[in-house]
């Protein structure tokens, strides 16, 4: 099975995601959770609702062994995080504020280099994952 052909069963994790996340399955919340990194990169993670679900995300990326992803994720929220990742996009901009910009940025971009040179890798062991757990089928 294709992404395309997954498609719809996709729309009906994405809904019931944003709905009750709690009445995903764990095959499902893989998916939740892993998709939009493959998507848009681990800085928009950060930037939309994601990082509100950072560790099952993090579980979500072991579970798939992409530990090293889960890692550069670990990193970041120590550097930046330290007290907890705050709920909300707003909140962590406010957190994010208190870093000097060029700091930021370095971190951003070293983070995102290193997931993008993996991502086609991530993006097979969920297509592989889907697949083999039955979850695209609609």
């Amino acid at each position: 099975m294709t992404r395309d052909e997954a498609q719809t069963a996709y729309i009906k994790i994405v809904e019931t995601g944003f709905s009750d996340y709690n009445k995903l399955s764990r095959e499902q919340r893989v998916w939740f959770n892993i998709e939009p990194l493959i998507t848009d990169g681990l800085w928009d993670h950060y930037m939309n609702n994601g990082a509100d679900r950072n560790s099952d995300t993090i579980e979500d990326l072991e579970y798939l062994n992409f530990t090293s992803i889960a890692n550069q994720l670990r990193k970041f929220n120590k550097s930046y995080f330290p007290e907890g990742i705050p709920q909300g996009p707003d909140a962590r901009q406010e957190q994010f504020d208190k870093f000097p910009e060029s700091q930021l940025e370095k971190d951003i971009e070293e983070m995102d280099s290193k997931f993008w040179e993996i991502c086609s890798a991530l993006d097979q062991a969920l297509l592989d994952h889907i697949n083999k757990t039955g979850i695209g089928k609609s």
